[in-house]
């Protein structure tokens, strides 16, 4: 099994704490960022707990007065909290059901990844009159629900 993320902070830590001089760390919890590439929010947010620990390991094994701890994120996801859950409801679970289609939708939903559709509602008419015109249509915009039933949480 490999080392946690706090586990390999801890043993980094440990070794440049011994230059005398001081050291420059950058831990980065990468795994984030993957499990929202594949549109598995669970994970992603297991993974940034486990961030978490990893801060909590430099913040403990670090005197304040010498150490600037820096947590930062290069980009952000298309994830998005659906509707109005009600309170202690499951974050990964399902939100509710469209009032225009009738589909159960999932609490946490992306905009884009996995399952995304890039037809947006009236695409497909004005695909039709372009093309009987002999044009074609360009462009994408909002993404179709995808079946949360299918959902990877």
């Amino acid at each position: 099994m490999d080392p946690s993320l706090a586990e390999m902070t801890k043993a980094a830590i440990e070794i440049l704490q011994k230059n005398e001089q001081g050291f420059f760390l950058l831990v980065e919890g990468g795994r984030i960022d993957q499990a929202h590439h594949e549109n598995q929010a669970g994970k992603a947010l297991s993974e940034t707990l486990e961030l978490e620990e990893a801060v909590q390991v430099a913040l403990d094994l670090t005197p304040s007065e010498e150490t600037m701890i820096i947590v930062t994120a290069d980009h952000g996801q298309a994830l998005s909290i659906n509707g109005y859950p009600a309170r202690k409801s499951d974050i990964l679970g399902i939100g509710d059901v469209s009032g225009v289609d009738n589909i159960p939708y999932t609490i946490l939903l992306y905009g884009n990844g996995p399952g995304y559709d890039a037809k947006t509602v009236g695409e497909e008419q004005e695909k039709e009159e372009e093309n009987e015109k002999g044009g074609g249509v360009a462009g994408g915009g909002m993404g179709r629900r995808s079946d949360p039933s299918k959902a990877n949480l």
